[in-house]
């Protein structure tokens, strides 16, 4: 990251609104005004959906599955060290990689010899929050980033977003930038899924319905957290019942070909899984030996079952939720898409893309608004964003990753793998 910044651009202000639909946000008087100034695009996140795994797209331009991280809820078999007295099979929460998580847009800032201010606050103190921290002392180059996650219905904030955008505009002026960023928004379920019922009632698994237990030694593959579909994998797993290489290829292939078109609604007869992904076609990094082996991507209007995400059974194998129910983990990532909007003068103002971008694209796209050099991102820049004058003095670099491992990475694949027990 070298130390450079657009000399033009001194100030910025990043509003974050954590779960704020774009519809609900277009009912602000003051969003007209900053979408005839400014440039939008809807950003679409990468499955597995969940609120931790779209925080780390959004703000650090990169995959999580980059630093080992791919669900909040992991079987306890699958973690870097397993924990000896519970049931290898028990899903637990974390909310972080195998690795140290990447550097953040403040990290990142901070490097290129800007002023970061970050806060997080509520709807409620969202306007104050905003006041404080544009009437403190301001040095050149600085940029204040405000988060606030919108968990209720956002008209009970609207008079408070709308002076909180008017404050920010004010303090930006014309030669400044601003943005409002969204980076997940709740999906509402018209049924909730239950795979593991599924599989049981498939064979796949082994359950014992009076003890409500598994037969592991006779299950074959199961479901845990927002879209994982472990193999039940002998050598790696506690009670591993599928040998490796073709007795899991042919449990994976069967899988992937049959849960699209076996599990249907039981009310209406529609499919209920879009996809079934082995993981190469999803992740590639040192950190794949520790991906899930199959991601199940659920249709919009179905999510996984609170039961399903821990490893356990429902009496059935779809549940109604109650009305008006959302969530924002495991679901299809259109329902849960969020948005950018920025305006500056390097930015093409009035501009709405109708092609959306990766969620991963926020960070290098405001970094080369400011002139920031960037690497290592996991997307480019979006240039729609960008008036041309911008781009043909600042033109936007791919920056295309390799998907080859080096040598020295090729070592520490194997080294980890070694130090797990895989080899």
């Amino acid at each position: 990251m070298s130390n450079v910044n657009n000399k033009g651009i001194q100030r910025t202000l990043i509003l974050w609104l954590s779960g704020a639909s774009l519809a609900d946000m277009r009912t602000l008087s003051e969003m007209k005004n900053l979408l005839d100034r400014g440039a939008l695009v809807e950003l679409d996140p990468s499955p597995i959906t969940g609120s931790q795994a779209q925080h780390y797209q959004a703000f650090s331009g990169r995959l999580p599955a980059r630093f080992g991280f791919f669900d909040t809820l992991i079987p306890l078999c699958h973690l870097p060290h397993v924990q000896q007295g519970v049931s290898g099979y028990t899903v637990v929460e974390e909310n972080a990689g195998r690795d140290a998580a990447p550097k953040m847009l403040p990290d990142l800032l901070h490097a290129a010899g800007w002023t970061v201010e970050y806060e997080e606050t509520s709807p409620a103190g969202l306007l104050s929050c905003v006041r404080a921290m544009i009437q403190s002392k301001t040095v050149s180059s600085t940029c204040k980033i405000v988060k606030c996650s919108i968990e209720a219905d956002i008209t009970a904030h609207i008079t408070i977003i709308e002076e909180t955008l008017q404050a920010a505009r004010s303090w930006v002026g014309e030669t400044g930038l601003l943005a409002l960023l969204s980076d997940i928004q709740p999906a509402r379920v018209e049924r909730f899924v239950n795979i593991n019922n599924f599989l049981a009632e498939m064979g796949v698994m082994e359950r014992d319905e009076q003890k409500d237990t598994i037969n592991w030694p006779n299950s074959l593959a199961y479901f845990a957290g927002h879209g994982q579909l472990w193999i039940n994998l002998l050598g790696r797993d506690p009670q591993g019942a599928v040998y490796p290489q073709d007795e899991y290829e042919e449990v994976c292939n069967t899988l992937v070909k049959a849960l699209p078109t076996k599990l249907r609604d039981a009310e209406t007869g529609a499919q209920v899984i879009e996809r079934v992904y082995r993981k190469e076609e999803l992740y590639s990094s040192e950190y794949l030996f520790c991906a899930p082996d199959l991601i199940v991507v659920f249709k919009p209007g179905y999510a996984p079952s609170l039961q399903s995400t821990c490893l356990e059974f429902d009496e059935q194998t779809f549940t109604l939720p109650a009305a008006g129910a959302t969530v924002t983990a495991g679901v299809h990532p259109s329902t849960v898409r969020g948005f950018l909007l920025a305006s500056a003068p390097v930015l093409a103002p009035g501009v709405s893309s109708v092609e959306h971008a990766p969620l991963t694209a926020v960070v290098p796209t405001l970094l080369h608004g400011l002139n920031v050099e960037y690497r290592d991102m996991d997307s480019p820049a979006i240039d729609a964003f960008f008036s041309p004058s911008y781009l043909e003095t600042h033109p936007i670099h791919t920056n295309v990753r390799s998907q080859e491992l080096s040598e020295e990475d090729e070592e520490l694949v194997i080294n980890r793998l070694r130090d797990l027990g895989y080899i």
